[in-house]
Parts: C-alpha cells; structure tokens; sequence
C-alpha cells in the first residue's frame, strides 16, 4: 500500500519505480473522473485540524480526531514546528470512495493508501481495513503535512529544491515516524538484503529504480535516530531540501555520504547477523520458487492454491498493460491461460488485490475475487476452464471488501468488509444471493478462512487489544475462531503482543497455520486446538 505526498511524487526520479513496481496503473487521459455517488461531507474542528467526513460512525470519528491531534503532538516533538491555522483532512469512508474523489487530479489507484498535498497541505485518506492501518496512515500523511510546512511555509524554500528531495528520505521518514525502530516488515525487507549482499548505498537509493524507498528509507532514518538521535532529523532534512543530500551529508555530520553508507550497512550487518543464527526451536522450511520474473512478471502477488493442489491463480503485471489474473502449473509454475483481465473485461475498474487473494470452488472449477468496478468493491467469479464470467456481484453496503474463502459445501463465500469505516465478517449465499453480517462490532476483522469441516471461521482481529484495554498503543492483530453453530467469537491466545496474520486450517481441521513476527521476523507457526498450543 503506497502512501505518501504529490509534490515528492511529482519531482522525485523514483516515481517511475512506484508507478510500474507497486502500483500499476491505466492511463489516465485527462478526462472528468467518475463519481458514482453524491457525498454530504460536515466537518469537525479539532484545536489543529479541521476534519472533512461524511461517515456516520460517531465512535470511529472521534477515534480518529483523537489520534490526529495525538500524532500533532508526536510530530511536533521532532519538528519543532506549530501550525498557525488547522490543517485540513479529508476521511473517505473506504477505499473505493477515495479512489472517486476529485479532490485530486488523476486517478488514484488500489495501490494508494493516502496523499497530502504540497501547496494546500490538505491530508486526503480513506478509512483503513484495520484499525491499526488507519492510524498508521494517517500518522504517515501528518509526517508530510509537517514536512511541507516546516519547508515551504516556515523555512520559505523554494518548491523545486523541495520536490527534489530523495524520496526515500521523505517517505522512509514518515514510516519511522509513524511506525518507530521496530518494525518487521522493514526487518524483512534488510535482512533480504544482507542475506543477499544487496545492502544499497545512498547514492544507490537516489539513482536506482531497483530499492523500495519506504522501507530502506525507513531503515536509514532508524539508524539516524538511534546513532545519533531523533534531533539529527529536522536538520539533515532542511539541509537536504536546500542543498542536496551529499552536501547536507557534509554539513550535518562532517563526512560525505559513501562513509555514512558505510556506516549503515554495517550496522544492519551488526544488528541482523546474531539474529540469524540457528536456533533449535526454530523449524527450518524450504521451498522451490515457481513464478518469478523469468516466467512472469516484476510484480507477482495474491497467489491462491487450488483445492487439488494442481493450479495456482496470482496477480501479475506479466503483460505490463496492467494487473492481470493468470492461472498457472502449481509444480512447475507454467503459466496456463490468462483468467482475467481490465484490458479484456470492460467491467473491471481494478483488481483489488493489495491485501487480498481469491478463493477457490472446492471443486477447483471456479474462481472468485474482488475487483473495482463502478465505485464499489464486486465479487466476481469466473470459469476456470475458460476464464469465462460466471457471476458479478456487488456486496449491498459493503462497499469494500476482500480475503474471500469459500465455504466446503461450496454454497457461501465469506470475506471481511467494510460498512461505515468499519471492518468486519460477512458472508454471501450462492443460492439465495443473501449478503449476511457475521461479526458486528468496533473491533477490526479481517481475513477470514473456513475450517474443512466447515463449522469454524478463523480470522484476525484487534479485538483482544481492545479488550485488553490497549487501545491508546499500536493494536496488535491475534487471532480468534467464530464458531458457526453458536455464533460465538474466541480469541485464539497466541503472542500477546505481535501481529498473527493470514490463519489457515489443517486438513483435519485440527491445527491453524498462521503468520507472526513476535521475534521481529514473519514467521509460519502452527497452533494446535487439542493442548491449546
């Protein structure tokens, strides 16, 4: 999920990189974009902000003003800066009313989680999946908000010297300063690299197309702050944005910018190196790669395994016009047919496939997903055989949704969606064309998984931080079960703490795989119902 700001967008020669890489786009011609409803957007006035919105969920809306006002305050520590007049935020209430708005020219692609403006400083968003995502969102786009503000307003530099600012220096600070040191994702990404002996240097982040300039960029400023401080920041920004990041290297700390690289990479090869040795208790698991570059494309994601274990469905920009749906070998990773496409299928605005896989038929003879299409998220399900439309169906309320699994019996499909900024379970009836509401609460669920005995849903939720009385820290997502006979929801207790995602049941139903990083890495664990470990 790309989120970030349009003037470094606009300058920055790593916009090439973001646009082909991590979010593909169609061709937006200049024409009037498409509004498929009439928003009554109110606004609140907080002492900082004034917040544009139409939701109608009054809990979720002063959360929101909340943690706008509490990151004003954890940003201004660093920045040393005041906002003589409210900042503007615009709250979409999901994703594909954001990507309608006409706040900002172009179109807005599945790939963008939030802008900010240069010159109106307005924060534009939608309300995230999960809760924890809204708030890092926003807490990212505020970091800008601060930047243009400190630069342009305060400082008086000049746009051009602004806009040429590395982009991973802008948007890696905002990931540290919405994030923190910790992160896993970003660990995963370094201890790629030093596993790979791919550690970039500066001068490498700023002229190649090659580095992820949110994580690595995020990397670097966690150097900064812990060698140096959080006090070395607004410095070596303001100098970069004036100078150029070699000279503001110099002026900064002294010495030029191949010594700091050198630096730095040493310090990932300190910090990563003990936490990559072997471990007994750790499960050592290998794999044979099947779709890459060679037989696909640059970017390949949201693969799903068939049922028979014969097919895999994935997204790719294999054809560069676009993301595509292919269907290939699963042992070999041969590339079968092309199962969908924008380009092929005048229904399909986009495939939301950021943070979503499909799901097949028990059958493995269809396949169904989520794509964009006239303002709304739509289940879509297509004859493998052939790749043909069986079925294309909006979700009533749930405006956004994704994570389908269909059910063993093959008659409901459940996913997580969004209602009134809130994200929860829902299930569709293949027969009866019913839309049911499984869940229905503040908490955020997300993912869902049948069992294959089809009596339990296993997803992710907040809702044992929450319950834990946690809500004003980072909300860790845990797992919980929703048993489908007595409508009821248990938290799975597994790493308190740590972020347990993508949960998958065993063939017996007995024991759900799932994804953590509660040692700083994404890792695969297994709990067993029976001895509840």
């Amino acid at each position: 999920m790309k989120i970030g700001s349009t003037l470094f967008r606009r300058y920055s020669p790593l916009l090439l990189l973001l646009i082909l890489s991590f979010s593909v786009k169609a061709q937006y011609f200049g024409q009037n974009k498409v509004r498929y409803k009439k928003l009554d957007f109110k606004v609140l006035q907080t002492p900082h902000f004034e917040i544009y919105y139409y939701i109608k969920n009054d809990k979720l809306l002063k959360r929101f003003s909340q943690e706008a006002e509490t990151w004003y305050k954890m940003h201004q520590e660093v920045f040393r800066d005041t906002f003589l007049k409210k900042n503007p935020i615009i709250l979409y209430n999901n994703h594909p009313d954001f990507q309608q708005t006409t706040v900002l020219n172009g179109e807005i692609g599945i790939g963008t989680g939030g802008v900010t403006e240069a010159l109106k400083n307005r924060v534009i968003m939608p309300v995230m999946e999960l809760n924890s995502q809204t708030r890092h969102v926003l807490g990212h786009e505020l970091v800008h908000a601060f930047q243009y503000h400190l630069l342009l307003e305060k400082d008086s530099i000049s746009l051009e010297n602004v806009g040429q600012t590395p982009l991973w220096m802008v948007e890696g600070m905002a990931e540290y300063l919405s994030i923190g040191k910790k992160d896993a994702f970003t660990s995963m990404w370094m201890r790629d690299a030093m596993l790979n002996r791919d550690i970039p240097s500066l001068k490498d982040l700023t002229n190649s197309n090659k580095y992820f300039p949110y994580r690595y960029g995020q990397a670097f400023w966690t150097y900064i702050g812990s060698q140096y401080g959080d006090t070395t920041i607004v410095p070596l920004f303001k100098n970069t944005a004036k100078y150029g990041y070699e000279n503001a290297i110099r002026y900064t700390f002294g010495y030029d910018d191949k010594t700091l690289s050198g630096l730095w990479k040493n310090s990932i090869d300190a910090h990563y190196k003990p936490m990559l040795k072997a471990d007994s208790s750790q499960i050592k698991i290998t794999g044979t790669k099947i779709i890459d570059n060679k037989n696909a494309g640059n970017m390949n994601v949201a693969p799903a395994l068939s049922p028979d274990g014969k097919y895999l469905a994935f997204m790719s920009e294999k054809d560069l016009f676009g993301i595509d749906l292919f269907l290939a070998d699963a042992k070999t990773g041969k590339i079968i047919r092309k199962l969908s496409s924008q380009i092929s299928n005048g229904h399909i605005d986009d495939f939301n496939f950021i943070e979503s896989a499909g799901a097949w038929s028990p059958d493995s003879k269809q396949f169904a997903f989520s794509i964009f299409s006239h303002g709304k998220n739509q289940m879509m399900i297509i004859d493998v055989s052939n790749g043909s439309t069986i079925s294309q169906t909006a979700m009533g309320q749930v405006q956004q949704f994704g994570n389908l699994t269909w059910s063993p019996n093959g008659k409901d499909i459940a996913f997580s969606g969004m209602v009134e900024g809130q994200s929860d379970i829902f299930s569709y009836n293949l027969d009866t064309k019913a839309v049911t509401q499984i869940t229905n609460d503040v908490y955020s669920d997300y993912a869902p998984n049948y069992s294959p005995d089809g009596k339990k849903l296993v997803f992710s939720s907040d809702r044992a931080a929450i319950q834990a009385n946690t809500i004003n820290a980072v909300l860790p997502i845990n797992l919980a079960v929703y048993d489908i006979a007595t409508k009821t929801v248990s938290n799975l207790d597994v790493f308190p703490g740590a972020n347990n995602l993508n949960a998958q049941f065993s063939s017996n139903s007995q024991n759900i795989y799932f994804l953590s990083n509660r040692d700083g890495f994404r890792n695969l664990y297994k709990y067993n119902f029976a001895d509840h470990s």
